[in-house]
């Protein structure tokens, strides 16, 4: 079977990614059946941390095709976010094709060796199969399981320990010493409730990492300044490079070097990271900053953290904890904090043993997780994608939805693929390229980060579609500095691009 013979399909997941791959393959006419773990939609929105929300302006977090409403706030908030995507599959008429409260235990071939695969299912109380021609994989990157770790002495400590996932009201920190360990978004918003509800909040990390302000000087909404063409002509080359960032990074590598310099110097004033002469703990990050968007823990933190770090009210520890006392915790550096409670905002991990054995083979699972072509193909495991299992900066709903847009074109045989000898050598040389220089992490196979932009270039050329979405009589000065939002993919999402413009050669 080609893949412009599929014409069932099985979604494991209903979060972002899931949701719009069975929007777009279903107005494509495909029979689309979702499997859903939890009892309601939204993937990690379905059920977030106390105050989580949305950590860029709405216009960067939303569906191309689909805008957040007018009067949603410039950063949405979770449970805002949450009803967003429940009208988004009702709209769609997506949510009739979810089934809730089932656990896809695992993963195999058809029986009778046609393309496709069984899928078994556990709804809780029974265990059902289904077969499908394709299978697309949308249970997100580190999102499964809670990334809990054990700690010596934890067994001693009479406080409570929790996951960041369980905070879910300010009753379980009101009036209490608390101490958070992490440094990711998730980790600076405990951090703050704890300031504000508890009577004490410390945030114990390793290493800082560079903050995004969500204004750069206190007046440039970040994005003009990270989340365009010529930024992302800055960045570390990409895998496949033009010939004039080529040339840019040849002759322009001084100047190169100067812009990232000048916005770690605004960085570390505007957000006060120094150590002011070794009075206070110094918040600078060890690695450039052109590398650090490269990394899991980049974020836009909420304005009032560091202010209150730098004010005392959240006690920034950088160590590690040695061990657990019976009241708090004792740090590598010596230092002890006292606690009632310790939160622990250290990821999640996402199991992929319904694949199987043979399946789990192929997939090749390494350090730094796996490698896919185009971030959504295993060439050894046909009619089976990995979408939305991949890591971006910013922009994921945009990334999603171009990502199945690429798929529902795949499926018209739109895009042609290469060989298979073809795709292995373009995955290792994505390997070798990531592995010369990004940062090590389980996740790399499939970071993408600031460089989501040339990937966005690649999806859209596959299928014949212009990368370059401004307009006017300034579009090229527009190409350059005005940063890609999600209205400038809204024809390609919706499936109307070829009436607007003419297909690629």
């Amino acid at each position: 079977m080609s893949w412009n013979e599929v014409r069932s399909v099985g979604i494991i997941g209903a979060g972002l990614s899931g949701i719009v791959t069975a929007k777009t393959l279903m107005q494509e006419g495909y029979e689309c059946t979702v499997f859903e773990r939890r009892s309601k939609l939204g993937g990690v929105w379905a059920d977030g941390y106390l105050n989580f929300g949305v950590q860029v302006q709405k216009e960067l977090y939303e569906f191309p095709d689909w805008p957040l409403p007018p009067d949603a706030p410039q950063f949405t908030p979770g449970p805002v976010f949450q009803q967003y995507l429940s009208d988004y599959c009702d709209a769609f008429g997506v949510r009739s094709r979810i089934r809730f409260d089932s656990t896809v235990t695992r993963l195999a071939p058809r029986d009778d060796g046609r393309p496709g695969w069984k899928l078994t299912v556990h709804d809780g109380t029974n265990e059902r199969t289904s077969e499908f021609d394709l299978v697309v994989i949308c249970i997100g990157t580190f999102s499964n399981q809670p990334n809990v770790p054990r700690f010596p002495g934890q067994e001693k400590f009479q406080g409570v320990v929790m996951h960041n996932s369980e905070l879910k009201s300010t009753d379980q920190i009101a009036g209490r010493s608390v101490i958070v360990v992490g440094y990711g978004k998730s980790a600076t918003d405990a951090a703050l409730e704890a300031a504000r509800a508890g009577s004490s909040s410390s945030i114990v990390f390793r290493k800082p990492r560079w903050p995004i302000p969500r204004k750069l000087a206190g007046v440039l909404p970040f994005k003009w300044g990270l989340l365009q063409r010529l930024s992302g002509t800055l960045l570390p080359l990409y895998q496949h490079p033009s010939s004039l960032e080529r040339i840019v990074h040849t002759v322009g590598a001084p100047g190169i070097w100067l812009y990232w310099r000048l916005t770690e110097l605004l960085l570390r004033f505007q957000c006060r990271l120094g150590s002011a002469f070794r009075s206070r703990t110094s918040l600078v990050p060890p690695m450039p900053i052109e590398l650090s968007g490269f990394d899991y823990t980049t974020m836009v933190p909420r304005p009032d953290f560091y202010p209150l770090v730098r004010k005392g009210v959240i006690n920034a520890c950088r160590s590690e904890i040695e061990t657990f006392t019976g009241h708090g915790v004792r740090l590598k550096n010596g230092q002890e904090l006292e606690a009632d409670v310790v939160i622990l905002a250290t990821g999640w991990r996402t199991d992929y043993s319904f694949l199987g054995d043979e399946q789990l083979k192929k997939l090749n699972i390494e350090d730094d997780g796996f490698y896919l072509y185009r971030h959504l193909i295993n060439p050894d495991l046909p009619n089976l994608v990995f979408l939305g299992c991949n890591a971006v900066t910013y922009e994921a709903v945009i990334t999603f939805s171009l990502q199945a847009r690429w798929l529902a074109e795949l499926l018209k045989n739109r895009v042609r693929l290469p060989g298979r000898d073809e795709m292995v050598r373009e995955i290792d040389d994505m390997k070798q390229w990531k592995r010369s220089w990004m940062l090590p992490s389980p996740g790399r196979g499939g970071m993408i980060g600031p460089h989501q932009l040339h990937y966005h270039d690649e999806l859209l050329r596959d299928f014949g579609a212009r990368p370059k979405r401004k307009k006017g009589p300034f579009a090229p000065l527009l190409e350059l500095i005005q940063p890609y939002e999600a209205r400038d993919y809204a024809t390609i999402v919706s499936g109307a691009w070829e009436q607007h413009e003419p297909r690629l050669r």
